[in-house]
């Protein structure tokens, strides 16, 4: 994810996994830290006209994390992001990575 401003014209979704692994079927995905809150508070998902997903993290620093079942939990602090899916070089060029 790298932090961007979210455009104007992008549609409010409903928050999901922001990655899916087509190999393990692991999954990333958007955890609340905060007692008896629901993540659904502190995170808000967009969709761009470009089919970009874009995220709003809202709350205080600590509050959400994304959490992946095969890797450490990464805290996410407060702002606007863009969903980036990380790509690998092969020899046959540049592909999504496959988790």
């Amino acid at each position: 994810m790298m932090r961007t401003k979210i455009p104007e014209s992008a549609k409010r979704i409903p928050v999901r996994p922001v990655a899916l692994g087509e190999v393990t079927g692991h999954h990333h995905s958007f955890m609340s830290n905060v007692a008896e809150t629901d993540v659904a508070d502190l995170v808000e998902m967009y969709e761009g006209p470009d089919g970009m997903t874009y995220v709003r993290v809202l709350g205080e620093p600590g509050d959400v994390s994304l959490v992946h079942q095969e890797h450490k939990a990464h805290i996410v602090p407060p702002g606007e992001y863009s969903v980036t899916i990380q790509q690998e070089n092969t020899d046959w060029g540049a592909r999504p990575v496959a988790d």
